[in-house]
């Protein structure tokens, strides 16, 4: 039996492209769904999970290839919002609007602590990663 060999990985998007696309839309939709008093019915709940399964999707992507940005800050930035993704994702199977609540804070947190060290605007200089 030969096994085919699995096609090579090309990127397409870049990370911003990738953060406005994907995860600025997931963030906000699980965030909006979030809100008091959570998701009205099953299909809005579907839709908070099917929201974190992107949040937690283009995390993955945030860890190939040269969107790389370091082996420390940046790997443990990504895995603190894949981990949120995770949270949403399980809040939504359970219909936990608490959970769901909490999951969307820390995606914003974790999204807050990545910018501040690795988004520059007008020139400005990085900060020291954050110790999560």
């Amino acid at each position: 039996m030969v096994l085919a060999q699995a096609p090579a990985y090309g990127e397409i998007a870049n990370t911003q492209q990738i953060m406005q696309g994907m995860i600025q839309t997931a963030s906000n939709a699980i965030a909006e769904a979030a809100k008091d008093p959570g998701p009205a019915d099953n299909r809005a709940w579907r839709t908070v999970m099917l929201q974190s399964l992107v949040l937690q999707e283009s995390g993955q992507l945030l860890l190939m290839g040269s969107r790389v940005k370091d082996q420390d800050g940046w790997v443990k930035a990504t895995l603190a919002l894949t981990d949120a993704g995770a949270a949403a994702q399980k809040a939504a199977q359970a219909k936990d609007v608490a959970a769901l609540q909490a999951a969307s804070a820390s995606a914003n947190a974790s999204c807050q602590g990545c910018h501040g060290v690795y988004r520059q605007r007008g020139g400005g200089r990085k900060q020291e990663p954050p110790k999560w």
